[in-house]
């Protein structure tokens, strides 16, 4: 049986999540809410409201590609409803929101997932490697040019309390989170004085991590260079892992593996397919679980404070 999936918002992230289900056949778009009449939605069922997508029996699924600061209201809505949930990133804006997300999941034995997608990259040997090593050390660089027009025009973009800040929580989001799901647990988040194209709204950012393991993350996420890179390097004791640009490669023990890049495209489906498979077993999702994305929400609502506090 094909799960149901009713897509919120229409923007960027919503006709990606309707590429990725097309043709899927776990799970497919039975319905569309867009409130901007004018947004086309490529042909797909549109609901006229929120309360109508809730009711719809053919939605087992609800993926809200709304703006961060505008999701855990509806996610609890949904969850109460008995749909199962999947968060565009970055998937709240505090960890209280996200405390809150899951209580609900509980609650209501729906799944919550996150479409931090980039965690498929992760090979089993790394996810199952001890990195909790006071020796570990890890390196990020992020950088994807973003023109000042980007955040400073109007609508949500520009907003902090919409957009949760910028470069940082868009787009680094994806790189910190992976760090975060070998590093474990955050202990300390130290920040150097970012740069801002809007209030609130982040075009680099710096700073020094440290987990409760004791490992250490040096990472900068900049919008403000032509380079673009997204690269994470991990090296412990017992080994490393490099993801440069989508290629992943490891060095556990004596094993080295190179896995080629996977299109971001088809790690979303991979995501979907997941999805589907803890709605049909009711199980929690594998790797796109909610609770997993505590520590780089962690990171994110530090550099969102930092900016608060400077501006």
């Amino acid at each position: 049986m094909s799960v149901g999936v009713g897509i919120v918002g229409f923007g960027s992230a919503g006709r990606q999540h309707a590429a990725a289900l097309d043709g899927l056949g776990a799970a497919e778009v039975v319905t569309v809410l867009e409130q901007d009449a004018a947004v086309d939605v490529a042909g797909l069922p549109r609901a006229n409201s929120w309360q109508e997508m809730l009711a719809d029996p053919r939605v087992d699924l609800v993926a809200l590609c709304l703006p961060p600061g505008s999701r855990a209201g509806l996610a609890v809505q949904a969850l109460e409803q008995g749909k199962a949930v999947l968060l565009e990133k970055p998937p709240a804006v505090s960890l209280s929101e996200i405390d809150l997300i899951s209580a609900a999941g509980r609650r209501a034995g729906r799944p919550v997932g996150v479409m931090l997608q980039h965690r498929m990259r992760l090979p089993a040997a790394a996810l199952a490697a001890n990195w909790a090593d006071p020796a570990v050390t890890a390196v990020l660089q992020v950088s994807r040019f973003r023109p000042p027009a980007h955040y400073r025009r109007a609508g949500w973009r520009s907003d902090a309390a919409s957009a949760f800040g910028g470069i940082a929580a868009h787009l680094g989001v994806h790189y910190l989170d992976l760090a975060c799901q070998l590093l474990g647990e955050i202990e300390t988040v130290r920040l150097a004085p970012s740069r801002e194209l809007a209030p609130g709204i982040d075009s680099r950012v710096t700073g020094n991590i440290e987990f409760r393991a004791g490992a250490t993350l040096a990472f900068t996420v900049t919008a403000e260079s032509s380079v673009r890179t997204e690269r994470l390097q991990i090296l412990g004791p017992d080994g490393g892992l490099c993801v440069a640009d989508g290629m992943v490669t490891t060095q556990i023990g004596e094993t080295e593996q190179t896995l080629p890049t996977v299109p971001t495209a088809e790690l979303r489906r991979m995501v979907y397919e997941e999805m589907a498979e803890a709605v049909t077993t009711g199980r929690p999702p594998r790797r796109c679980h909610l609770d997993g994305a505590r520590a780089v929400t962690e990171i994110l609502a530090s550099v969102a404070q930092d900016l608060a506090v400077v501006a």
